[in-house]
């Protein structure tokens, strides 16, 4: 009698997620942001959810869950019912974690569905307005005339991209700045803009109202190819450091075990948004490159980018301060 009760159980939950999964999404979505609003991240949300919300029939609620360098919104997203209604957007930091912590309690490949690559980002070099620097041969002189410790460099968290550009960056030139990391990318540009550090690589939506405004200077774009938007910035590569070509990207990933249907009518839904003009459009307009594809594409992008990132930590023996 017991297994058969058993089984009875077992058929129940099957036939119950099943129709879970033919009927999704069948109420609001909790999209968590592992960082403070106002950042890229946030920004990327903001525009994919209001879209994502039509093709999906369903209300997506952004929610922010900054800290320990997206740990605190990761450990949220693993807390959450395996539905599909809790999901996260998220940048680089969560592939280099795992080189920063080494005792980290959890695994991305292991505990993390892969659901869709949304966007990569060019970063732009920023620098405070008075520093007394116009390009990077002159800012890499200043660093080295006056000692390149002293020259300080903002981030939006420990081993985000702007973080580790700027550490391969330095690599390439021999000089070690001191990295100052923000709990996002709103604090960090509020102390660049208020001259308490120097230095701040910057995703293009953040940078662009204050280049505007004059109230920062822009040395140099980390990517390979100049932007269309800024076609009198160098970038990295053709400022005498050949082949360097690095961008930051988001992604969102669901906790491990979404039933499948689900996982491919959401990711089929955001690559649809994505591929959608205006937003396409108004993330290109921000700074950001539109990236769908599948959620094995985003899973071997994440694998490559963990593993290229992680170098990087371990060559220029990155420590969490």
């Amino acid at each position: 009698m017991r297994y058969i009760t058993a089984v009875f159980a077992l058929l129940s939950c099957l036939v119950t997620a099943g129709a879970m999964a033919r009927d999704y999404p069948a109420h609001p979505i909790r999209w968590l942001v592992p960082y403070p609003p106002g950042g890229g991240a946030d920004n990327v949300a903001r525009v994919v959810t209001q879209r994502l919300s039509r093709t999906l029939g369903q209300p997506i609620v952004v929610d922010n869950r900054p800290g320990g360098n997206t740990i605190i919104g990761t450990q949220a997203l693993l807390s959450a019912a395996r539905d599909g209604y809790t999901v996260m957007n998220t940048a680089e930091q969560i592939a280099v974690n795992a080189a920063l912590y080494p005792g980290l309690k959890y695994s991305a490949q292991r505990d993390l569905d892969f659901v869709a690559l949304l966007v990569r980002t060019p970063l732009l070099l920023l620098a405070r307005r008075d520093l007394p620097v116009s390009d990077v041969a002159g800012l890499f002189a200043y660093m080295k005339e006056r000692g390149d410790r002293l020259t300080t460099y903002g981030s939006w968290g420990q081993g985000g991209m702007n973080h580790l550009t700027m550490e391969a960056l330095a690599a390439r030139v021999g000089v070690h700045p001191t990295h100052v990391p923000f709990p996002g990318a709103a604090p960090a540009m509020r102390d660049l803009l208020g001259g308490q550090i120097d230095l701040y690589f910057s995703d293009p939506a953040t940078a662009l109202p204050h280049l505007r405004t004059g109230k920062l200077k822009v040395l140099l774009v980390s990517t390979r190819e100049r932007l269309p938007y800024l076609p009198d910035v160098p970038t990295v590569h053709e400022s005498g450091y050949p082949g360097f070509d690095m961008y930051s990207w988001q992604g969102v990933l669901a906790p491990k075990g979404i039933p499948p249907r689900v996982l491919k009518t959401l990711a089929a839904a955001i690559r649809e948004t994505l591929q959608q003009p205006e937003v396409d459009k108004e993330l290109r307009e921000r700074g950001f490159i539109p990236d769908p594809g599948t959620p094995e594409q985003f899973r071997a992008f994440f694998l490559r980018s963990q593993a290229e990132l992680g170098d990087i930590v371990r060559r220029r023996n990155i420590r969490i301060q």
